[in-house]
């Protein structure tokens, strides 16, 4: 298990040295206004994003050990296609993403979306190095294709940072297919219709929570450029951009994490392993969040430009949230695995509630400091939530937060490849 996790932490670790690359570029080239457009554009994709994986998303990784394939892709892209094209309009009849890009936004959010169904059954299959490779190949792409055409053909547009998105999400759907197609089973099963209602009953949990989640993560950068300009937006997309950073760590670890409690039976080494994972997160994160608040804010402005200089004011007022959600996903992702997806919803919906009431009230009046700093008030009430729900659920002892000699235990036996449970749970088909 830390053998995928630590692949998936490295491949993690190179793709977000490449979105550091893609951002330096935007930020020199594009200037403010470009980066905030950019923001939009992505925030645009991913709200369809959120509500194509209803069906294409979580739900396959949690069902892919348990149903025939060739049930879950097919409604999974044919809902893709529907919501990829209604979602671009919608958006543009709200005025929700910038004018001109709505054929984009409509084409790669499909592409996207059929990319992340093929990456969630490979994940639910355990498959994690072959996730990591396409994960890292889509990536070096798209920021190959950013850096040819800004400084070979000197495309100084936002459309340059479009067509780079274009190359990305086709490589990354074309590889994703190529490797999963072999491991769809031959033989048919009849149970289309039941896996179907299937998805629709898990997906909708955890979804809404997804949906909720990003209105939590991104509801700022609408009420930003409401509030104070479209330039404004780019310094906080940019402070955004690197806190987030600090979710590599948890990223990495609750991918694996995932797919592991997905096809365990023994829900005492789930909940084992989920506190461990915990410890091992929280660590890691804390030591990354700190390289971020010590670097000066004259790094800052050297590094993006000094248009920039502020981003140093959004790291600082984003650190605990940022910091609360990198471990805060260990539990959610526990809640997923075991068939409790409706948590994670009720700890969103809880977050969302407090960013509206906070956003409408401070943003107006203090801008991107008031964006971030209500972005972590959201993101530690969802993190007490889940953790409270985790402690009633399990009833671990106090000292199972900290670290003891029983989780470098646990550690070697999951570095010699050791693993607690078999697939296939009966139990585990209920969805609390």
């Amino acid at each position: 298990m830390f053998r995928q996790i630590l692949g998936t932490t490295i491949t993690r670790l190179i793709n977000a040295f490449l979105t550091l690359g893609i951002l330096l570029v935007n930020t020199h080239h594009l200037g403010k206004e470009g980066l905030g457009t950019i923001g939009l554009i992505v925030l645009g994709i991913t709200l369809i994003l959120l509500v194509s994986n209803y069906v294409g998303g979580g739900a396959l990784v949690y069902l892919s050990s348990r149903h025939d394939w060739r049930h879950l892709l097919w409604p999974s892209y044919l809902w893709a296609v529907i919501v990829s094209a209604c979602g671009a309009v919608l958006l543009q009849l709200f005025h929700l993403i910038p004018d001109g890009y709505t054929l984009d936004i409509m084409l790669l959010s499909l592409i996207q979306s059929w990319m992340t169904i093929n990456m969630n059954l490979l994940v639910g299959k355990e498959k994690i190095s072959l996730f990591n490779i396409i994960s890292v190949l889509q990536m070096l792409l798209t920021a190959a294709v950013l850096v040819i055409l800004i400084y070979l053909m000197h495309l100084y547009d936002v459309k340059a940072y479009v067509y780079s998105l274009y190359a990305g999400y086709l490589t990354g759907f074309l590889l994703s297919l190529v490797v999963m197609l072999p491991l769809v089973p031959l033989t048919r099963q009849k149970e289309s219709q039941p896996v179907i209602r299937q998805i629709i009953r898990y997906g909708k949990f955890i979804q809404t929570a997804n949906v909720l989640q990003l209105l939590n993560y991104r509801l700022g950068f609408y009420l930003i450029e409401i509030f104070t300009g479209r330039a404004a937006l780019g310094i906080y997309n940019v402070g955004v951009q690197l806190s987030e950073g600090v979710w590599l760590i948890g990223k990495s670890v609750a991918t694996v994490q995932y797919a592991r409690i997905s096809n365990t039976t023994d829900q005492d080494y789930a909940k084992r392993i989920t506190l461990l994972l915990f410890k091992f997160t929280l660590a890691l994160s804390l030591l990354i969040t700190i390289a971020l608040v010590l670097l000066p804010e004259s790094a800052y402005g050297w590094i993006f430009g000094d248009d920039f200089a502020q981003v140093k004011k959004v790291i600082l007022s984003l650190s605990a949230g940022i910091l609360a959600t990198a471990v805060s996903l260990m539990f959610s992702h526990y809640f997923s695995g075991m068939g409790m997806p409706r948590h994670n919803m009720i700890g969103s919906c809880i977050g969302l509630v407090l960013t509206l009431v906070s956003g409408l009230i401070f943003i107006p009046k203090f801008g991107i400091v008031a964006a971030a700093l209500t972005a972590s008030v959201s993101y530690l009430a969802n993190l007490i939530y889940l953790m409270t729900v985790f402690i009633y659920k399990t009833n671990p002892d106090r000292k199972d937060f900290f670290i003891q000699k029983e989780d470098f235990r646990m550690l070697m036996s999951e570095l010699k490849g050791k693993r607690n449970g078999p697939p296939g749970d009966s139990n585990r088909n209920s969805i609390a």
